[in-house]
């Protein structure tokens, strides 16, 4: 005849172990989440199985800014270029490249069109720029169009 073995267990959603509930090494089981617990040498309760899956990340932190935290496992951490950051992805690496732009488009005072790459070493911001056309408003209200880079 067979033996059967009850771990202690849960079938309410969230419900962890506590320190009183798990003597060191014990194991106990959460059958509404899918989650086995134990108690570590520590004294620490610690999930050691998770059925459900987990958090593809936890915490993203990026100094001065807000953290993004995953809250469930569908969530999507979604990277953004703006201005001249780009951010590109290659699936097959699982590779994401943040840089800059390759270039971005403007009018001479000829009409003609140029593009600045800002990633092309050995050039100057004032050779890329010589006769950009930018029209402005000084603060005093004047019009001006020549932007003079020195």
């Amino acid at each position: 005849m067979a033996t059967i073995i009850k771990l202690k267990r849960s079938e309410t959603a969230s419900t962890v172990p506590t320190t009183s509930n798990l003597a060191v090494g014990e194991v106990a089981v959460n059958t509404a989440d899918r989650k086995i617990y134990m108690r570590d040498s520590s004294n620490a309760i610690v999930e050691i199985a998770n059925a459900a899956g987990s958090n593809s990340f936890t915490t993203i932190s990026v100094s001065g800014q807000s953290d993004i935290v995953a809250d469930q496992q569908s969530d999507t951490l979604t990277l953004q270029g703006t201005g001249l950051t780009t951010v590109t992805t290659n699936a097959g690496s699982d590779t994401v490249t943040i840089g800059t732009s390759s270039g971005f488009s403007f009018v001479l005072r000829d009409g003609t069109s140029k593009t600045l790459d800002p990633s092309t070493s050995g050039t100057t911001l004032q050779t890329a720029v010589e006769n950009l056309y930018v029209p402005f408003t000084t603060r005093s209200g004047a019009s001006k169009t020549t932007l003079v880079l020195a």
